[in-house]
């Protein structure tokens, strides 16, 4: 199958490790390659694919001499891979779902998935063209929207050759993503003194982590990593006895909850959004509805089996189940089912 994946246009199409779409991107697209398909990517010049790569910018948003506006970046790629459809037999469109109204002019079918959640104009999009092929990340992604079609859910994926299996980590509990009230960064340092095990947080900083985050790092019981990347992220996760995800606003999937795992480290998080669907309780970690109740869930989660949290991330996470669900749905779409 000739297959164009449009990816989004935050950074090149590379394995960042850092849970980007265009992380995602770069897997689908090598294990689509590796099962024998045609896959054209579509994205930021400096992309490293398995495929055939279009660089229609010559960087992300505002680098290189693209456009400030990130709109207008992706907007020139969906675009472009639309000029050139006539030559696949699907469009794969992560960006948005801006695609949507722009079906008509596509001479192949699209696919469409929202990475993030979906607000009241994504749900008008869909309402536009109710016969649209949308995926799902999660059951809860569209939740929300009762009222429009079902969407296939297709879990995200890690690469595990990224991150190193660890038998024996090192005594901290890991918070690790951007530092906003609804990540949890506060719940994660109460949960670790409570606990009575060092947090190390990990992030880029910005004015909340400043204002709010820094007075509570003493540099012994909270210690900041930095903003990871690479192997650094990789060693960080692996070296956690958990990850800490006390998130109190619902997301759709949560990237690094599987990074964790992948590592062996387990997870212990809110029940809120896709975790439920994410965390195998009693396997790769455990889930409250309670904050009173982390302490807990933390020590329960330290004492799992390392090598069975890995072995369970391998067969739900992996790249290869995640690339032949997405091959089903191009294969029913494109066989007009």
């Amino acid at each position: 199958m000739r297959i164009a994946q449009v990816s989004t246009m935050s950074t090149p199409v590379r394995p960042t490790r850092s849970g980007s779409v265009e992380a995602v991107v770069w897997l689908l697209t090598r294990e689509l390659t590796r099962m024998g398909h045609d896959v054209t990517v579509f994205g930021a010049a400096g992309s490293e694919v398995a495929g055939n790569m279009v660089a229609t910018l010559p960087g992300p948003y505002a680098t290189e001499g693209s456009p400030d506006s990130w709109h207008l970046c992706e907007w020139i790629n969906v675009a472009r891979a639309l000029e050139e459809s006539g030559t696949f037999d699907l469009l794969h469109s992560h960006a948005y779902l801006w695609g949507i109204p722009l079906e008509r002019l596509s001479q192949a079918p699209m696919l469409h998935t929202l990475h993030i959640l979906p607000s009241q104009d994504e749900a008008l999009l869909r309402m536009m063209r109710p016969g649209a092929h949308v995926s799902a990340i999660s059951g809860y992604q569209w939740r929300a929207f009762p009222h429009l079609p079902s969407a296939p859910v297709v879990y995200h994926a890690v690469d595990s050759s990224q991150f190193q299996f660890v038998d024996q980590p090192r005594d901290y509990l890991l918070y690790l993503g951007q530092f906003t009230p609804g990540k949890g960064p506060i719940a994660a340092v109460q949960t670790a003194k409570r606990v009575g095990l060092r947090l190390l947080l990990a992030g880029p900083q910005n004015r909340y982590y400043r204002e709010e985050i820094a007075p509570l790092v003493d540099g012994v019981s909270v210690q900041y990593a930095g903003s990871v990347t690479g192997s650094a992220r990789a060693e960080l996760l692996g070296g956690a006895n958990a990850l800490l995800y006390l998130i109190s606003e619902p997301e759709p999937f949560g990237l690094v909850m599987p990074e964790a795992m992948i590592c062996g480290t387990p997870v212990v998080a809110t029940r809120l959004g896709a975790v439920p669907e994410v965390v195998d309780e009693g396997i790769t970690g455990y889930s409250t509805d309670s904050l009173d109740d982390l302490p807990r869930q933390v020590e329960r989660a330290i004492a799992l089996d390392r090598s069975l949290v890995r072995t369970r991330a391998e067969e739900r996470f992996s790249g290869e189940r995640m690339a032949r669900e997405y091959l089903q749905i191009y294969e029913g779409i494109v066989g007009g089912e």
